[in-house]
């Protein structure tokens, strides 16, 4: 476990962490100055233990968004303020120079949009009142909500998505993994809600629809040239569904494996499975069965899972896949963040004034084998091995 503190630097600033490398940490800051939105994108040197700034932009339009996408070289910054246009803007993390700047037009309005890698942007678009119709002929032909377009950073060139299986889902329902400098893509693509899958697996006898989940996996290289040649269909693999009687979820990953929630809503009965990407191997990690006075902790990314118990004042956590934990804590210390190493259990408290006016949240570090504790009133975020104090 590696332990950034960088308190000292942010003291009383509203920042954003970006990206964290084993040299550098990246982190944006907004300010209102003089009417004007201003955006600042820095880096601090871990080794040097200095603030960089990056990269400054004055918003005349209040309302716009940023979204910003870092990768080992570049940032991707894209405004928008929802509605047909937006700015992308690629700058070079280590000048801080504008690499590239373009403004692109789409039909409808700005919904949501990921950088697919450090080359290619897919975003998707609403109806708004001008094109409505358009939109409404293109849900009557692909049951969709919204028009995908997959912008090249390299070449500049828009590429409407012709594929149904990219605008059902959209940009939100899209994880990525890189494997060993392979990129892939994970698509989500559940039928609705978990509440609301349920509810039809109970009416089912008067439901003649295909109520499906699927998870599928796909090269990202493979699924941006479908699109780029106009395909109406992309290269994918589905490695979890479940019909009317069952639901899939998924969970995280950790580079090399996809971990998904599989339920049987007739039995109640749950489990963690991983699709191991190299092999295609599908395993059932652990069934979920609640453990008697806890909670499952899941990490999302890189994976991990944990079971909590409460014994008699003291919380027990015991590492279920990808961690071999076998330690506890006080209960006093507060709700488990992470188990670190298999050694230290991360917390995180709150604390409510005297008199109710305030609520004070502090991260605690406690060593399970000598017992030493150190307590942190700040944010707090855990990236890989990183556990950053800011």
């Amino acid at each position: 476990m590696t332990v950034i503190d960088i308190r000292n630097v942010f003291s009383e600033r509203n920042i954003e962490l970006i990206d964290i490398d084993p040299s550098c940490i990246y982190y944006e800051e907004a300010k209102n100055e003089d009417g004007r939105s201003e955006l600042y994108l820095l880096e601090y040197n871990r080794k040097t233990k200095k603030e960089r700034l990056v990269m400054n932009y004055s918003l005349d339009d209040p309302s716009f968004v940023e979204h910003i996408f870092p990768f080992d070289k570049t940032i991707l910054l894209i405004l928008e303020n929802g509605s047909n246009s937006l700015w992308l803007i690629e700058l070079d993390k280590r000048t801080g120079g504008e690499l590239n700047r373009r403004k692109i037009v789409c039909t409808g309005r700005f919904r949501e949009c990921k950088a697919l890698d450090a080359d290619h942007v897919l975003i998707c678009m609403s109806s708004d009142e001008e094109n409505a119709e358009v939109f409404r002929k293109y849900k009557e032909v692909t049951d969709c909500d919204c028009l995908c377009y997959l912008y090249n950073v390299r070449t500049n060139r828009k590429y409407f998505v012709n594929a149904p299986a990219i605008a059902r889902i959209g940009a939100s329902n899209i994880e990525l993994i890189n494997m060993a400098g392979q990129h892939y893509m994970v698509m989500l693509d559940p039928f609705a809600d978990e509440d609301t899958k349920e509810h039809y697996y109970r009416e089912q006898r008067w439901i003649n629809a295909d109520i499906r989940d699927n998870i599928w996996i796909a090269r990202t290289e493979d699924v941006v040239n479908d699109i780029e040649s106009g395909n109406d269909t992309v290269a994918r693999k589905c490695i979890a569904s479940a019909d009317i009687k069952a639901l899939v979820r998924y969970m995280g990953n950790d580079g090399n494996k996809v971990y998904f929630r599989a339920k049987e809503f007739r039995s109640n009965i749950e489990k963690i499975c991983s699709y191991d990407i190299a092999s295609g191997a599908l395993t059932v990690e652990v069934n979920m069965q609640p453990p008697k006075h806890g909670y499952f902790l899941i990490e999302e990314k890189p994976f991990r899972a944990f079971s909590v118990r409460n014994v008699k004042g003291r919380m027990c956590v015991e590492g279920l896949i990808n961690s071999s934990a076998d330690r506890s804590y006080d209960e006093e210390l507060g709700s488990l963040v992470t188990c670190m190493d298999n050694r230290y259990c991360v917390t995180k408290k709150t604390v409510t004034e005297e008199d109710g006016s305030s609520e004070n949240t502090y991260f605690v570090i406690y060593d399970t084998e000598t017992g030493k504790q150190e307590s942190y009133r700040c944010s707090c975020r855990l990236v890989g091995e990183n556990l950053v104090l800011y």
